[in-house]
């Protein structure tokens, strides 16, 4: 007999989840048609409560709506996740209006996807929240139950700019407050986060007459993601499972709490808890304390968290079907990387947060690194950034950074890197063209040593599309988004991911040690990509693209051309900067390294006249100097009357010569 692999992993999965069970009852005979109000992406368990209202069947999810600080962003990431799970029916609109204060932690990488900037997912309506809200309330009078696992904000804005909307709204299930109703376990009556984060938004819904369920936070004690479950929940390999355990993996927060699908559970099946009519007051400081008036709200009393637990992951395990990765093609091998470069067009080492809001996908680790590196970037889970042939619905753990602005590429591109691997022998390399639209990839694969750090070169020249097609990486092909994929279930570690053009034949001196800025001009605008002091103009033929030029010192008038480093670069003791350079009306050029204790200053001594030429010039600290120093900038100074040309800056650290 042939065994279904599907129901196998479902029974396993439900199998590990499954406890003991009370309260649960009969499963309703109809769906509660629910509004949910979440602030997704400050912690995970908005997340699960949106998973859970989707895989529920008694529950039918009429739309979402957003809450605090950068709601619009918090309602991509639902736009997203709904898209994953092909649920683009269900509406999305994001607050507006002053909005609590509470940024987003690095689950905004999970809005950053590709899929959600080249609007590939579903999106936020022009409407507000309370518009969508009082739209989908005056459709079905009497029949939406709103949950909110958020601040009040929305519904308080919902309850004064539409005050009819008392009489439509079902009732409210609100995850909030903390009140000594008699828990076991209790932690103390404080000013819980969902009510002190709007404080008159509180006070507007508990008076409002409004059918109001309150579930404490001090009832949802002990509602946690323990380890075994987060293994089992990613071991489904769902895409419901996997959406939660990326978002799982993305956040900040050390506590794995699930008390936001409290909520969904009691809106959606009153049995697996116990209300109680109260009085609750919300004071000046955002306590909420029992009072001895009129009961204005129903409180959760008891709660059977194991029952709630058990509903919770009952219904994500019985949501969709594995999508585990196919098998890849076009293969090829690790490169030598060869001598100084001809250019570099791009670096990431993660030592510096200067282009944090450019990695797209991967968590920062300062523990495992390679050898004399600081921090490395450890693969999270993602889906593929190809939207036209990768497979978008299966999910890969991967690190990506975007190099913007997106440069053009040399004859005889390379990609060099440091990786750690554990679980696969296969790394895909992946680039996107801004030239021509469309991703190539080559696998490398093979002898790959586990859990040991390594160095890796590719030629980018091999990548081809998923079907074959696309050809190779040409010379002046602009390219963005530098990704590495590996299976979903191992794991993966990158560091100094360096794009250059390979070096000439001829070239003796050694790759750079560490690069620490690299600057070329051909692409985006001086003051944004490239801040300070010059102005960028194109080249003549036969050079190609552009360069930077000096201009005159706002305060002396002489000529200087100051590059921004864009941050401060951690100096070496020997520190080098290569550059290429044309210098007319003058015969002196000094070089400086503007340093935040102090200037490095270096003369090029040997130099062409009005030609374009490359020279190095050679920064040593002194004896004694700061065990640390850092350099914010470049200076060039040429004499009085001259005028001077940049192009191709590299600042770096030389490798040892014997």
């Amino acid at each position: 007999m042939k065994l279904n692999v599907r129901c196998i992993a479902c029974v396993l999965a439900a199998a590990a989840f499954a406890v003991p069970r009370l309260g649960t009852g009969q499963e309703p005979r109809q769906r509660t048609p629910i509004l949910l109000d979440t602030d997704i992406g400050s912690y995970v368990d908005d997340a699960f409560a949106l998973g859970l209202a989707l895989a529920s069947p008694d529950v039918e999810l009429v739309g979402v709506t957003t809450v605090g600080e950068s709601a619009e962003d918090r309602a991509w990431i639902v736009c997203r996740f709904l898209t994953h799970l092909n649920r683009q029916d269900v509406p999305v609109a994001f607050g507006r209006g002053e909005q609590p204060k509470g940024p987003l932690d690095w689950q905004i990488q999970y809005r950053r996807h590709p899929a959600v900037v080249w609007d590939r997912t579903a999106k936020p309506l022009k409407q507000s929240a309370v518009e969508l809200m009082y739209e989908k309330l005056k459709a079905r009078p009497g029949e939406i139950t709103i949950v909110a696992v958020g601040p009040l904000t929305n519904v308080a804005q919902l309850l004064k700019e539409h005050p009819d909307a008392k009489s439509l709204v079902k009732r409210i299930v609100f995850l909030g407050g903390s009140l000594d109703v008699g828990y076991d376990g209790k932690p103390p009556a404080v000013a819980e986060w969902n009510v002190k984060q709007d404080i008159p938004a509180a006070f507007r819904v508990f008076e409002s007459g409004v059918p109001l369920s309150v579930v404490p936070l001090d009832a949802t004690a002990g509602l946690d993601l323990i380890e075994e479950r987060r293994k089992n929940l990613f071991a489904l390999g769902t895409p419901l499972a996997l959406q939660l355990h990326n978002l799982l993996e993305l956040c900040e927060k050390p506590e794995n709490l699930l008390v936001d699908s409290a909520a969904v559970a009691v809106a959606s099946r009153t049995s697996l808890a116990e209300l109680a009519p109260r009085d609750v007051l919300v004071s000046e400081r955002g306590r909420t304390i029992v009072g001895s008036r009129k009961p204005n709200v129903e409180v959760v009393s008891k709660l059977d968290r194991v029952a709630v637990l058990d509903h919770c992951f009952e219904r994500i395990v019985a949501l969709g079907e594995p999508a585990w990765p196919k098998k890849l093609r076009n293969q090829s091998r690790i490169v030598t990387q060869g001598n100084f470069p001809s250019r570099v067009h791009v670096f990431e080492d993660y030592d510096t947060d200067i282009e944090k809001r450019w990695w797209m996908c991967g968590k920062l680790d300062e523990k495992d690194v390679p050898e004399e590196g600081r921090r490395a970037c450890r693969a999270v889970l993602t889906q593929d950034f190809d939207d036209l042939q990768g497979d978008r619905g299966v999910s890969y753990r991967a690190v990506i950074f975007n190099p913007v602005p997106g440069p053009p590429m040399g004859p005889k591109t390379r990609l060099s890197f440091r990786y750690k691997l554990r679980g696969t022998n296969l790394i895909r390399v992946q680039l996107y063209s801004l030239s021509n639209g469309y991703h190539r990839y080559l696998c490398v694969m093979g002898d790959l040593p586990a859990d040991e750090w390594q160095a890796a070169t590719v030629d980018m020249t091999q990548m081809r599309r998923p079907d074959g097609t696309g050809g190779p990486l040409s010379a002046d092909e602009r390219i963005d988004y530098i990704q590495f994929y590996i299976d979903p279930r191992a794991e993966l570690l990158i560091d100094d991911v360096v794009l250059y053009d390979a070096a000439p034949r001829d070239e003796k001196r050694p790759f750079p040690k560490r690069i620490l800025f690299t600057g070329w001009f051909d692409t985006g605008k001086q003051g944004a990509e490239w801040p300070g002091e010059f102005e960028i103009a194109s080249h003549e033929q036969p050079r190609t693209w552009k360069f930077a030029r000096s201009v005159a010192d706002r305060q002396t008038g002489q000529p200087q051309l100051l590059v921004d480093l864009r941050g401060p670069r951690r100096l070496a003791a020997v520190t080098e900067l290569t550059f290429k350079y044309r210098l007319t009306g003058g015969d002196a050029l000094k070089v400086e390294l503007v340093d935040r204790e102090g200037d490095h200053a270096a003369k090029l001594s040997k130099h062409k006249r009005g030609e374009w030429s490359e020279a190095t010039v050679r920064f040593e600290l002194a004896a004694g100097e700061p065990r640390e120093r850092f350099a914010t900038a470049v200076r060039f100074l040429p004499p009085a009357g001259a005028a001077l040309e940049i192009d191709d800056l590299l600042l770096y650290e030389p490798a040892a010569t014997e």
